[in-house]
């Protein structure tokens, strides 16, 4: 007896590599001495980087041990590898194959995981459905919380043949939360904020639950609430603020929430000392240091802002007393960037494919720049739409398509992305693609001087001085001027809009002029259109 709970004690202390032998029913000790060695080699190589354990030799030795232990038909090993093979996206087939043999033997884990491998990849598979529907009933018996928890999505959705159920939902995540499952609470806050039929929004109720979540330590409760306190609820009118403003106890909360490796806190944190918020002074160092923390979470954000940070340089501090927090290195911004993107973070997707459409740092190359701005196109993403659309339109990268491409330099206008509002104005009055349209071309350079852009208001002065898209479809001279001069302000007199305007008025009248300055003060008191969508990049790679 006292070697089992020896084992057992031993085993509670191994959390490693996405698994924790706590959560096993008394794991082998060859399984136990391996995970502990894996656990010791990272340590060992986090406190003494460069000179410690190699970590990828150290897993793969790990890997090599779990899987022979697998074969003898250990259930937990075999529940590590399919784990593993969750994690890094392995054959599916293999993996549901080492989930079942290992929840046959009774691995209450692997039959909850096992439930929702066949509900994310067969949801239309009604045999699998059910079988999964089954193997979340068993490991929610056996008191699994993850199983209990998706048991409950079951019963709310109405989904796997269960009856749809508010009461049957509640009352499973009322038992997790009971039982100290902090991400069971965090489930009836959320359920009470939005309000399901059957179960009426309760603001009250969502934050009892919410800051019960917060004591029994849910990161995802604690950030979500310190985030609340932070700023404060907002005070609608007739109703009751119910959290008011407390950033101490917020960036406490926060710390909290940090510590425990949750990945978005430690982002936020860095968000706060990067720009001093919440009564917080600005401190740069500390920003890197959370940030740090949280790409090594693999947080996306985290790891495109310090990608920035490489790429432009970051220091403290003004003059000769200046510190370099951050060293320019366009090599690891981009080694940044690909981490980001691997993530799934479209504005990295978009930096990457700038660095190949540029060359930095790698050698030019159009069709992948023309790769990863399709992906960072198609995630919505604006200035990618853009660049895509000029990749289209050159010919650069991929096949010349005048047609794709004006379909692109849409998507980033709708946006009110100005670049592509410009390009599209220049291929509808150049007739790229088809006949001249100096209308539309004239409502895009409007869109986008709306918004500010000096070019857009030469291309309006140019249209006007030769009569196209204009009301009349004659030349109006005093229009032109006025878009001119607005020109020459926007863009701190260029030198270009500088001589275009003093060409015009030497072919102008007096009144002509005078009317040219009532237009162009008219012009100004135009309502401004929205904001452009802001580029994820410094202004080199606009």
């Amino acid at each position: 007896m006292l070697l089992t709970a020896l084992k057992v004690k031993l085993a509670a202390m191994v959390a490693v590599a996405g698994l924790d032998t706590a959560e096993m029913q008394q794991p082998s000790p060859e399984l136990v001495t391996t995970l502990e060695k894996l656990a010791a080699d990272q340590k060992a190589a986090a406190e003494q980087p460069g000179s410690g354990p190699d970590v990828n030799a150290a897993f793969n030795n790990a890997l090599a041990k779990v899987n022979e232990l697998a074969k003898k038909g250990d259930k937990d090993a075999q529940y590590a590898l399919a784990h593993w093979g969750v994690l890094s996206n392995s054959n599916i087939s293999e993996i549901i194959d080492l989930y079942r043999k290992s929840a046959a033997q009774g691995q209450i884990l692997a039959k909850a995981e096992l439930a929702q491998v066949l509900l994310q990849a067969f949801p239309q598979d009604a045999e699998r459905v059910a079988e999964a529907v089954k193997l979340v009933q068993d490991a929610e018996a056996a008191g699994n919380k993850v199983a209990r928890r998706l048991l409950a999505n079951l019963y709310i959705a109405g989904a796997g043949g269960l009856e749809k159920s508010v009461d049957k939902a509640r009352a499973l995540l009322e038992k997790g939360s009971t039982e100290g499952d902090g991400e069971a609470t965090l489930g009836l806050s959320q359920l009470y904020a939005a309000g399901v039929p059957g179960l009426p929004k309760d603001e009250q109720k969502s934050l009892d639950y919410l800051i019960k979540a917060t004591e029994q330590k849910n990161a995802v409760a604690m950030s979500t609430y310190a985030a609340r306190l932070f700023d404060g609820d907002p005070a609608a009118e007739g109703s009751k603020q119910l959290v008011k403003k407390d950033p101490a106890k917020a960036m406490k909360m926060f710390e909290d929430a940090a510590a425990t490796g949750f990945a978005a806190a430690n982002r936020l944190l860095g968000a706060i000392y990067e720009n001093g918020l919440g009564g917080q002074s600005k401190d740069l160092k500390k920003a890197v240091e959370y940030y740090t923390k949280a790409a090594n979470g693999n947080d996306p954000q985290a790891l495109f802002r310090l990608g920035n940070f490489f790429e432009a340089g970051l220091s403290q501090g003004e003059g000769d007393k200046a510190e370099v927090i951050i060293q320019q290195n366009a090599k690891s911004a981009l080694d940044l960037y690909r981490l980001a993107a691997q993530n799934g973070l479209s504005e990295a997707f978009y930096n990457v494919g700038v660095y190949y459409e540029t060359g930095t740092v790698v050698d030019k190359d159009p069709a992948k720049a023309f790769s990863f701005h399709l992906k960072a196109a198609s995630a919505g993403l604006p200035q990618a739409q853009h660049r895509l659309a000029g990749l289209y339109q050159a010919g650069n990268g991929v096949t010349q398509d005048l047609v794709a491409a004006m379909g692109w330099y849409q998507r980033a206008a709708n946006a009110n992305f100005a670049a592509s509002q410009i390009a599209l104005g220049q291929m509808y009055e150049s007739g790229a693609g088809g006949r001249p349209n100096p209308t539309a071309a004239a409502q895009e350079y409007t869109n986008a001087a709306e918004q500010g852009a000096p070019l857009a208001m030469l291309r309006l002065a140019s249209l006007n001085e030769r009569g196209l898209g204009t009301v009349k479809n004659a030349p109006d001279l005093s229009r032109a001027l006025a878009y001119a001069e607005l020109a020459v302000e926007a863009s701190n007199s260029a030198e270009i809009a500088v001589k275009y305007r003093d060409e015009l008025k030497g072919k102008m009248t007096a009144d002509q002029i005078a009317e040219a300055k009532k237009i162009s003060d008219s012009l100004k008191k135009a309502p401004a259109a929205a904001e452009p969508a802001k580029p994820a990049t410094p202004s080199k790679k606009k």
